[in-house]
């Protein structure tokens, strides 16, 4: 399978490549192009939100080159939010259309917290603290 993913690659990107020149000579170039430059500027932003929400900025592009060679499992719903910010900013329509499918999984995910999915690890205490001396 690894020998594939270079294969794929090219695959989407040809794909990409098609899909931009069909739809620029349907909708017109212009259009396209306004598509394509504020997806960049969606994905840019969100990946910003995301890193302040999680990460240090420094750390967002090692999450992206480890995360996705130690095969990402992308449980915890910034990782869904980064990589679908990440697919907003590759230029393209499938692309875009993915990245936004994550990035609604992360909106919808963010009433539930992995904890209560995998059930409560916590334990709730309340006290109050009572100074003895000034009770006498």
């Amino acid at each position: 399978m690894a020998a594939m993913t270079p294969l794929l690659g090219f695959a989407l990107l040809f794909f990409e490549l098609f899909v931009l020149f069909v739809s620029s000579q349907a909708m017109g170039f212009a259009v396209v192009m306004a598509e394509v430059v504020l997806s960049v500027l969606v994905g840019l932003s969100l990946m910003r939100f995301a890193g302040k929400t999680a990460f240090q900025p420094a750390q967002l592009i090692g999450v992206f080159l480890h995360g996705l060679g130690s095969r990402f499992t992308m449980k915890e719903p910034v990782q869904q939010l980064l990589f679908g910010s990440l697919l907003l900013i590759i230029p393209g329509f499938s692309t875009d259309i993915l990245g936004l499918v994550f990035i609604a999984r992360y909106f919808f995910s963010r009433g539930t917290t992995s904890q209560s999915r995998e059930g409560s690890k916590s334990i709730d205490i309340e006290f109050d603290v009572r100074d003895d001396k000034k009770s006498e």
